[in-house]
């Protein structure tokens, strides 16, 4: 593939993206992708296949930028003491908050499927969501047993409740009035970042950094 290939070929992917975020997978066609592009139909099908396989293609990269930002952030987790325990989560929350307010499309992706969307493609969460929560999960399990967070907590459901917050508070909260979480307004990771240490320190009894 060419330069050129590669770049269309990436162009595509992210304008897919941005269309089975804002629509869902129900709600897109490969047709309307193609007329806004401006490309050929044809094209996008014999480099893409159909819509499912675009569709899961996407999914798949934004399963593996997720997973590459928790795994950088889980390496300086072992640590040996509750405060670094505590700036190591610190640090992963403030990444997975970060990569989620560049790319609002990660967390819609996810909220469309929570609300049934592509029903006929099972096993993603499995595959791509799961995988990540679980990577969380054992490593808080791992310093539970060194005593170093608490080990009363429900640790699965800790990673989940800040997934549903960083997910919920970009996108849920905007229906709401007065203070909608605008990504490009400065205050807005301060506040969400604030409330995510929070959030954490008090599920894992963690010493405030």
């Amino acid at each position: 593939m060419t330069s050129a290939e590669e770049q269309q070929s990436e162009a595509v992917m992210d304008f897919a993206t941005r269309l089975f975020a804002a629509f869902g997978y129900d709600g897109t066609t490969l047709q309307g992708l193609a007329e806004a592009m401006g490309y050929d139909l044809q094209w996008i099908h014999d480099r893409f296949g159909d819509k499912r396989a675009l569709y899961l293609s996407v999914i798949e990269r934004v399963g593996i930028a997720q997973r590459a930002v928790v795994e950088e952030a889980l390496a300086a987790l072992p640590a040996r003491d509750p405060a670094g325990v505590s700036a190591a989560l610190h640090t992963l929350t403030d990444r997975y908050l970060d990569l989620c307010l560049a790319n609002p499309q990660i967390p819609a992706l996810w909220m469309h499927r929570w609300l049934g969307d592509a029903a006929d493609i099972p096993d993603l969460e499995e595959r791509y969501a799961l995988p990540v929560i679980n990577l969380i999960r054992d490593a808080l399990r791992s310093a539970a047993r060194n005593g170093l967070v608490d080990g009363g907590a429900d640790l699965d459901l800790t990673v989940r409740t800040l997934i549903w917050s960083v997910y919920g508070f970009l996108h849920g909260e905007a229906l709401a009035r007065p203070d909608p979480p605008d990504p490009d307004d400065p205050r807005t990771r301060p506040r969400i970042q604030a409330h995510l240490h929070r959030l954490l320190d008090r599920m894992l009894k963690l010493p405030e950094t």
